[in-house]
């Protein structure tokens, strides 16, 4: 059973912190480690490395980080992603990572990309704490002390704040990963907001932890914020509505 904690950061768009609740401490990252998979796959792009319009062959067997391969429980499967062997480009890969939490295409960005680049990412957004060892779904090396994917909100949300203004990203790679996020499926800060706010997240979950994180506002302007939420040890809908809560009270 997973321990009971809430954690909150709220920043501006030049990074202050406006209010912090546990900021650093450590949760599983679920889906929100997508988001350096995905920073890591844009800087390649900007870099020559890679283009938007590569196509990879799609794959439903990935590499353990402790040798062997597995595959996706049922339950984890994203039934739009294509069967093995078709093709798919870089950019649909990045696209429906982030706005369908595409488990498939995670992995198979990682798998090309190399895990070692989103760890590259997160260091190069000077995070403390947030780190990606292994792909999603690799319950083999989950299992091992000291492979994990970990997050906080202190991390989450300077990510989110230095992808969205480009920080390290060209316009055309910025405006690609900013689209994905404003069209997230998933989210749960984001419908608290009304209909004229500009937003864009990705959340993630697993079984005891929910977590959101969201820009909210013109991502161009100074007035822009970002607010990350992790939780761990409550129910969904449980975890959901102290999310809700957090949103309304710390942007009202």
């Amino acid at each position: 059973m997973r321990p009971i904690s809430i954690s909150y950061t709220l920043r501006t768009a030049k990074g202050d912190v406006i209010a912090a609740y546990q900021g650093r401490t450590r949760y599983y990252a679920a889906s929100t480690m997508k988001l350096a998979a995905a920073l890591a796959t844009a800087r390649l792009i900007d870099t020559g490395t890679l283009s938007w319009t590569d196509q990879l062959p799609v794959s439903h067997t990935y590499h353990s980080a402790v040798g062997g391969v597995f595959t996706f429980d049922p339950d984890d499967i994203d039934p739009l992603f294509p069967s093995d062997g078709a093709p798919i480009s870089i950019r649909e890969l990045v696209t429906c990572m982030i706005d369908r939490s595409c488990n498939e295409a995670t992995n198979m960005l990682l798998e090309h990309i190399g895990v070692a680049a989103a760890e590259d990412a997160c260091r190069l957004c000077g995070l403390h704490d947030m780190h990606v060892d292994r792909l999603i779904g690799d319950v083999a090396a989950a299992k091992q002390t000291g492979i994990s994917n970990e997050v906080t909100t202190d991390d989450l949300s300077e990510i989110m704040r230095q992808i969205v203004r480009g920080t390290h990203t060209s316009e055309t790679a910025t405006s690609v990963l900013r689209h994905a996020l404003m069209n997230q499926q998933y989210a749960v800060i984001g419908p608290q907001l009304g209909d004229d706010v500009v937003w864009g997240s990705k959340s993630g979950w697993v079984d005891g932890i929910n977590h959101d994180v969201a820009f909210i506002g013109d991502p161009n302007s100074d007035d822009m914020r970002v607010l990350a939420v992790c939780t761990s040890g409550y129910g969904e809908e449980q975890a959901h509505d102290i999310i809700r809560a957090l949103t309304h009270a710390l942007l009202r």
